[in-house]
């Protein structure tokens, strides 16, 4: 079964969350499989949840003065079972650096989660899993095998696909692959692969058909939009 992440990021208020709710449970798919990401300030919310939740980010220290931080144990006390690291905006906007993702990433393997890490290239090359090859190495290589089975890869280039071009479907198509068979070659691990990028009505069976699933971001939000990519 696909998956569909629903990546909220800051979007909606207190009352336009309980309407979310309430409408994203009442969606009957057999082919696809929702795993909800609101704000933190939410979770407790979607204790309850029909559907997986994830949190979109943590504290990478365990239980303490951290003043303003949540904590993995406080998350799995909300029944939250996936993480998301190295995001992009996380990176690029709120500057947190390879280091902490680094840990965030240990961490969140180490208490059991299902973990996200994103990765791709700042721009598009000739030669892009270069670069993702020295992103997996540097988040992976001192990570216990037993660990990585709950690791899931999300290809987020910096840029991404403007439309349904078949050619750019293609090229996305082949990088998967290559980043599926780099995983198991040098890791033995099988993992999923999710893409983040500019998805819409017209692309999004090309694309949600050549990966494990997508992850949306700002159109998350919108009930009527989620619908209208599963039924197209």
């Amino acid at each position: 079964m696909k998956k569909i992440i629903l990546n909220h990021k800051s979007y909606l208020l207190y009352d336009e969350i309980i309407k979310y709710k309430k409408d994203i449970e009442k969606i009957k798919t057999s082919d696809y499989e929702f795993i909800v990401f609101p704000q933190l300030i939410y979770l407790s919310l979607f204790s309850d949840c029909k559907y997986k939740v994830g949190s979109q980010d943590f504290y990478s220290s365990s239980m303490g003065s951290f003043t303003g931080e949540v904590n993995l144990e406080s998350l799995n006390s909300l029944n939250v079972s996936y993480t998301m690291i190295s995001q992009y905006e996380r990176n690029k906007i709120l500057g947190e650096d390879k280091n902490e993702s680094r840990e965030k990433l240990y961490r969140s393997l180490n208490s059991k989660f299902n973990t996200l890490l994103c990765i791709g290239e700042d721009k598009r090359t000739n030669k892009p899993m270069y670069s993702i090859k020295n992103k997996l190495n540097y988040y992976l290589n001192n990570i216990d095998r037993t660990k990585l089975k709950k690791l899931s890869i999300v290809y987020e280039p910096s840029y991404s696909i403007r439309s349904a071009n078949i050619k750019d479907i293609e090229y996305l198509a082949e990088l998967i692959k290559k980043i599926r068979n780099y995983c198991k070659s040098r890791y033995d691990i099988k993992v999923e692969v999710y893409y983040a990028g500019l998805i819409n009505e017209d692309n999004f069976k090309q694309i949600v058909n050549i990966c494990d699933g997508v992850v949306l971001g700002k159109m998350s939000t919108d009930i009527n939009f989620v619908k209208s990519i599963i039924k197209g």
